[in-house]
Parts: structure tokens; C-alpha cells; sequence
């Protein structure tokens, strides 16, 4: 069974909670998705990213939930880019082999688009489809 962790912006925590659901029915291990945390608490933010950075280093695939806000489709907001980046170093770096998907494209104007396009391109991010399920 393949481990999965669910990367998203706290916002959507009720989302992630049904894909959750979604990917356990498709056969994937969930060990991680996002918490909700008191954002001024800086104990409880600290603790919340190091345990959510170890599931990454630890899990077979990252799924990217990332859906609209602020007004635009496909948003990665900047925690999630590094979620994501802290993957591909692990792969580059380490020579890990986890997976790294996304389910919507993102914006072009976001600040790091370029980069993610160039991941993309390289194939260390990969578009999410149904034939991706386990």
C-alpha cells in the first residue's frame, strides 16, 4: 500500500478530509493531511510543520490539493511550494523516489509559476488523472 500525504492550504481542511476519504477507497495509506492550527501560536505551528515535513520524508507520494482562492484556479500558496520543493530536494538530493502530483494547474502569475513549470517539464510534479489511482 502506498503512503500518502495531502498537501494543501489550511483553508481547505474539510476538502482534504474527503479526499482523504476518496484516496483510502482507491487503496493509498494516508499518513499525513493538513492540520488545523492556531496560526499565532508559534509552539503548536512549529511542532504541526516538523511532524507534517517528517510524514513527507517518509511517504511514497505527495498529493497537491490545490484548489481556488484567492480568486484564482489551481493555487499554490507559498507553505505548499515548499512542501513541494522539500519533496523534489529529497528525490534530487537523497535519491528518494516520491511522487509528486497536483490536481489542478496553477495560475501563470503566480510568484514562483516558473519554477513549478519547470519541474513540470522536468516530470518531478505530475498532473493527477484518475489512471493515477492506485
Amino acid at each position: 500500500m502506498k503512503k500518502i500525504v495531502i498537501c494543501a492550504s489550511a483553508i481547505f481542511y474539510q476538502e482534504a478530509q474527503a479526499w482523504k476519504s476518496k484516496l483510502e477507497q482507491q487503496g493509498y495509506e494516508v499518513i499525513r493531511t493538513i492540520q488545523k492550527i492556531d496560526g499565532g501560536n508559534l509552539e503548536q505551528y512549529r511542532i504541526t510543520h516538523s511532524e507534517h515535513y517528517s510524514k513527507i520524508a517518509d511517504c511514497d507520494t505527495v498529493f497537491v490539493l490545490n484548489l481556488e482562492k484567492h480568486g484564482r484556479d489551481g493555487y499554490v500558496g507559498p507553505s505548499v511550494f515548499a512542501e513541494i520543493a522539500f519533496a523534489i530536494g529529497l528525490n534530487v538530493a537523497l535519491n528518494k523516489n516520491i511522487e509528486i502530483f497536483y490536481l489542478k494547474q496553477w495560475p501563470d502569475d503566480l510568484p514562483y509559476s516558473d519554477e513549478l513549470d519547470k519541474w513540470q517539464k522536468l516530470g518531478w510534479l505530475q498532473l493527477w488523472l484518475p489512471a493515477t489511482m492506485v
